[in-house]
């Protein structure tokens, strides 16, 4: 056996373990899959991205690739001063009369997706670069598969304030043209939309380099079709972009060591809920009781207790772990939950997008990787094919908040590709897609495996709740006798129709085993691959 690959697209898993079973290596397995998981998301991922890259080698080293999304230089820090209406209830989007943080150029961040993957390969890749982009340019010319989790996002009732999904597809004549049929209306589950165009683009970054989108004749396209439509970038913008290199943050779970990605990565929040778990007895509980998520809710809700004031872009904002992971922090939480009491907190971001790829292979090499869109900013340079991420709207107004606006900068984000070690070596890997979801969906998961000996797959799958401020969410399959036991301990809990809810993020996971890998794909959105080689 060579390696597993797991991901919510079950065509990108495909690929990423032929070019296991081709001789690649874990790195590769991860590019040729992210490469691909564009054509069957291609609104939550895509080479207008970014992401961040967790990566450990056979040899030992240790490293996480950030190459997320930053402002462009025409950003001011006071502008969203000027004209933002306010922020989306449960969502903490700006909100504008004209959706310019939401959709249309002024919501793109200079993408990162394409400089990672290309220092993920110069780093650690050994298979030629050409061979990890074309399989994904040609599922492209083949075609986009609509997926039922595509139509249901395009589809389902926004926030107030917030563009809905045919706004989001027609935001440009090229998206427009793309993704909707000549009569105007979206496509069915199951219909294939190629794409000519990004596979167009894909062909040209195989054969000229990832370098390419950003200082190349691509890159010079791009460009001008920013400046053309007044975004934000310029030319010096992409061709300065560089990925930032970055050490893990750490911690030891019940004898676990579990090291994620750090800020501006949410991944130190799943730290936070963890060191609070570890002061109570998980495993006398049942899974799923009342004990057990009376304790699980208040953890979750305390361990992101003020996340968007804690954390930052590093490289703007001074951070110091012990901020969120220090006993003066986690202390008084345990204390508080032991009383079952717990702080009144608003809710902060809640956004479903992102997907996320783990790869391990038989050397020994592991990667937890997070990439996204954001949820997508509508735009697509004609005859290029891809869209661009919408990050933008997730700056605060407030020029001196943690996550206010600098050129250059970062955003904060809920990403969590995170990678565990037992007895010093690389034991598991997870992450998620799922916007602010994402933090509870991986600490539940982690949760899962170590506290409760679930595999993989029964980790990812199993009945979950969800909090971020004070309000708890869950799963229908969690018990109205268990929900009704929650409520009177003081949790205002809300009992989610769904079995399986899409919104609560989408985790997934791999375990290695004595020269063997088990898989979760998380079922929640109907799709998910794991595939061995």
């Amino acid at each position: 056996m060579k390696g597993a690959v797991v991901a919510p697209q079950p065509r990108a898993c495909e690929i990423g373990a032929c070019v296991l079973e081709a001789g690649g290596n874990a790195f590769d397995a991860a590019i040729a899959t992210a490469f691909a998981q564009e054509i069957d998301d291609p609104f939550m991922c895509g080479i207008g991205g970014m992401g961040t890259a967790h990566v450990v080698t056979a040899d030992g080293r240790h490293e996480v690739i950030d190459f997320q999304a930053r402002a462009g230089s025409r950003c001011t820090p006071t502008m969203y001063l000027r004209n933002t209406r306010g922020r989306a209830a449960f969502g903490r989007a700006t909100l504008h009369n004209d959706y310019s943080s939401e959709l249309g150029y002024r919501s793109i961040m200079v993408p990162g997706t394409v400089a990672g993957l290309a220092e993920l390969h110069a780093r650690h890749g050994t298979r030629p670069w050409a061979d990890l982009v074309r399989p994904a340019a040609a599922l492209a010319r083949s075609g986009t598969w609509v997926m039922p989790h595509l139509v249901e996002f395009l589809t389902r009732r926004p926030q107030p304030g917030l563009a809905d999904g045919r706004a989001r597809v027609s935001a440009t004549e090229e998206s427009r043209n793309l993704y909707l049929r000549a009569d105007g209306t979206l496509h069915d589950v199951g219909d294939m939309i190629p794409n000519p165009g990004l596979a167009d683009t894909l062909e040209m970054i195989a054969r000229e380099g990832g370098r390419s989108f950003y200082d190349g004749v691509l890159g010079a396209r791009i460009a001008d079709d920013l400046e053309k439509h007044d975004a934000w970038i310029t030319k010096d913008d992409l061709r300065g972009f560089a990925p930032r290199p970055q050490e893990s943050v750490s911690i030891t779970y019940r004898g676990i060591t579990v090291a994620t990605a750090p800020p501006p990565c949410g991944g130190i929040m799943v730290l936070a809920i963890l060191k609070i778990l570890e002061a109570f007895d998980l495993r006398a509980m049942a899974h799923g009781s009342a004990a057990h998520l009376g304790v699980l809710a208040r953890a979750l809700i305390e361990g992101q207790a003020g996340r968007y004031d804690l954390v930052g872009d590093p490289f703007f904002v001074p951070f110091s772990a012990e901020t969120v992971l220090g006993a003066d922090r986690i202390d008084p939480a345990v204390t508080r939950i032991r009383g079952a009491a717990t702080h009144d907190v608003a809710a902060p971001p809640r956004e479903h997008g992102t997907t996320h790829v783990c790869v391990m292979d038989a050397a020994g090499n592991v990667v937890s990787l997070t990439h996204t869109l954001a949820t997508a900013s509508g735009v697509i340079t004609p005859g290029l094919g891809f869209m661009y991420n919408n990050s933008m709207k997730l700056f605060d107004p407030d020029p001196d908040h943690p996550n206010g606006i600098r050129p250059g900068k970062a955003r904060g984000t809920a990403m969590s590709p995170s990678i565990l070690f037992r007895n010093g070596r690389p034991w598991m890997a997870v992450g998620a897609p799922g916007g602010s979801a994402i933090i509870s969906s991986v600490a539940q998961t982690i949760s899962n495996v170590i506290d409760f000996g679930m595999s993989a797959a029964e980790a990812v799958a199993a009945p979950r709740i969800h909090a971020e401020g004070s309000a708890v969410q869950a799963e229908a399959r969690v018990s109205a006798r268990v929900v009704d036991a929650l409520r009177a301990s003081g949790l205002a809990v809300e009992h989610r129709p769904y079995s399986y809810d899409p919104s609560f993020s989408r985790a997934q996971c791999l375990i290695a085993d004595a020269g063997t890998w088990s898989g979760g794909s998380d079922p929640r959105t109907g799709s998910g691959g794991f595939a061995v080689a």
